[in-house]
């Protein structure tokens, strides 16, 4: 019988082996950690995670161990999060987003063709980097993402609303109306397989824009599907994580 130090020893030891290798790379002097898994079939696309405003690859962590179970698999932390910082980084341009995306798949050695999966404002990115790069995204799945329309839309219900949060209690920094005036400059739209995810409504008037907004979100392509995950808040990777784990196979198997 195992003592229990050789117990809590062994049990280190198999989550090190099967938790997701972490590595560092240098994007233009940003340290970003990326994190992947799985293997890749011949032809198959990479799984790229974008996490929501001021999460990182943790916020997968009920959802990439199952991904990569069919499919090679990416996430990563963005440099504009704050947390332990010792200064705040500089707001990027919605460009530079989505070349500091592009360049941590670089230089983790992942190519195209990409499926990606975007919660919340990592919606919003990952659309914008399907505009500037068609030709890489064969799919996408949206899991209650942001919409560029959601503070014009939400300030017209309630004129008191901020139009953005205040810079000083973010976990992240980043430019919502830039970022939103990008999407609406040349609206996305696709003929790639597509998902959306969308949490559960609530009987107030901010509930059902965001709902409406999810369901033109499933209107950019003839071939997206449109899903209510009916026991789940935003963080439906959390609260439903086989739902977005479903969505992204789906969506695999269409792209390949």
């Amino acid at each position: 019988m195992l003592t229990r130090a050789a117990l809590i020893s062994t049990l280190a030891s198999v989550l090190i082996a099967t938790a997701p290798p972490d590595r560092i790379v240098d994007v233009d002097g940003a340290q970003i950690r990326v994190r992947c898994d799985g293997e890749r079939s011949t032809g198959a696309p990479v799984v790229v995670l974008e996490a929501g405003a001021g999460n990182g690859a943790e916020t997968w962590s009920k959802v990439q161990p199952e991904i990569a179970e069919f499919a090679r698999v990416c996430a990563y932390d963005r440099p504009t999060l704050v947390r332990d910082k010792p200064e705040r980084p500089a707001t990027p341009t919605p460009s530079a987003v989505v070349a500091t995306l592009d360049a941590v798949l670089t230089k983790a050695g992942e190519t195209p063709p990409y499926v990606l999966v975007g919660h919340s404002l990592g919606g919003m990115i990952v659309r914008l980097y399907a505009m500037r790069f068609p030709d890489k995204v064969k799919g996408m799945v949206l899991v209650d993402s942001s919409h560029e329309d959601q503070q014009r839309r939400f300030a017209q219900a309630d004129p008191t609303l901020p139009t953005s949060e205040p810079a000083a209690t973010r976990a992240e920094v980043f430019d919502l109306p830039a970022m939103s005036a990008a999407l609406n400059a040349d609206p996305w739209h696709t003929t790639i397989p597509l998902v959306v995810l969308s949490r559960t409504t609530q009987s107030n008037p901010m509930a059902a824009i965001w709902l409406d907004l999810q369901r033109e979100l499933a209107t950019r392509s003839p071939r997206a599907s449109h899903v209510v995950a009916e026991h789940s808040g935003h963080y439906i990777q959390n609260d439903e994580p086989a739902l977005v784990i479903d969505a992204v196979r789906r969506v695999v198997t269409s792209a390949r």
